[in-house]
């Protein structure tokens, strides 16, 4: 067990949903969460850190539950009209 990344969440924290709910360190890193799961709990730039427990990733809100994470990866695509990345 091994702490992976750890910090303030960026912006808003409103709690856990489903697949497309991505969480964002001010750091950079964005974790996806791996399944459905419904919490509310809102905090602005809560602190928060992803563990690694029995080959998964786990990620830990101050002051909400845990919910399983995976690595989230952004894809750069460039503006076909203005050739700008976006």
């Amino acid at each position: 067990m091994g702490v992976i990344e750890q910090g303030q969440l960026a912006g808003e924290f409103e709690g856990y949903e489903d697949q497309n709910t991505v969480f964002e360190f001010c750091s950079g890193g964005k974790w996806r969460q791996a399944r459905f799961h419904f919490e509310y709990h809102y905090a602005y730039m809560p602190q928060a850190k992803v563990i690694q427990e029995d080959g998964k990733y786990v990620l830990y809100v101050s002051g909400a539950g845990k919910i399983e994470v995976e690595r989230a990866y952004v894809t750069m695509t460039t503006d076909l009209f203005s050739g700008s990345w976006i």
